[in-house]
């Protein structure tokens, strides 16, 4: 599987180094102050610490409270980082939201080891203020049985326009059901005393190049009361 969420492996010669990567990650936060989200690999809230291949476009629906909000995120890899870019619509004139993010690697992912990446991601409203959030993220995947079971943990920092700047952290595990086919459960908390849990499934309708995600999501502290469904498609491609 090709998309954020899962391992798209590499051939461990091919891992870069040390100041390859220290080079990459100055970039990447370089870049990010020309506006560079918390754009977790969908669908988790839990980032995953593998870069897409070489292109993806990833869309989805999610509905909370009666209301539906649309997102699309193309994304592609150059120069050892990956580029995000995304727009949400939400009906009823509320403000789109936007959101840009930079990743790249610290550790390559191989079978049965591990990887790390680091993200820098910024999402904002179009409003007049035109002022949001940026997040400084790191994500750790332990892949176990030959990537039959990935674990996912999550450490980084929110800094808010218009609240409490706080940490971020969670942890997932995603499981292959069979061949091109993952169901996952995980914990987030981005809000001092408000985390979250969520469940889902993902599958490659077309491998390599057209993948299928459904996910719930709740509060543990509020049940019934933050009820958030997605539903998403993902198309892999290449400008090459």
């Amino acid at each position: 599987m090709r998309h954020k969420n899962s391992v798209a492996l590499h051939d461990a010669t091919l891992a870069p180094s040390k100041s390859l990567v220290l080079t990459r990650l100055a970039l990447s936060l370089s870049l990010a102050a020309i506006t560079l989200p918390a754009l977790a690999g969908r669908p988790m809230l839990n980032d995953d610490a593998t870069l897409v291949d070489h292109c993806q476009l990833e869309s989805w629906v999610e509905r909370q409270a009666g209301a539906n909000t649309f997102w699309a995120i193309p994304a592609c890899q150059a120069f050892g980082v990956e580029w995000g870019i995304g727009l949400a619509k939400t009906p009823g004139g509320e403000p789109q939201q936007y959101a840009f993010a930079a990743k790249t690697e610290l550790k390559t992912l191989e079978s049965n080891g591990f990887g790390i990446t680091a993200q820098l991601a910024y999402q904002f409203a179009a409003d007049a203020r035109q002022e949001g959030d940026w997040l400084l993220n790191l994500a750790y995947t332990r892949s176990l049985a030959d990537d039959a079971v990935l674990i996912h943990t999550n450490l980084g920092h929110l800094k808010r326009d218009s609240a409490t700047n706080d940490w971020v952290a969670g942890v997932a595990a995603q499981f292959a059901v069979r061949e091109n086919h993952w169901v996952f459960a995980e914990l987030y908390r981005e809000q001092a005393g408000r985390p979250l849990y969520q469940i889902g499934y993902l599958a490659e309708l077309i491998p390599e190049r057209l993948q299928l995600d459904v996910s719930y999501s709740n509060g543990l502290d509020r049940s019934g009361r933050e009820d958030l469904f997605t539903a998403g498609l993902v198309f892999f491609f290449s400008l090459r």
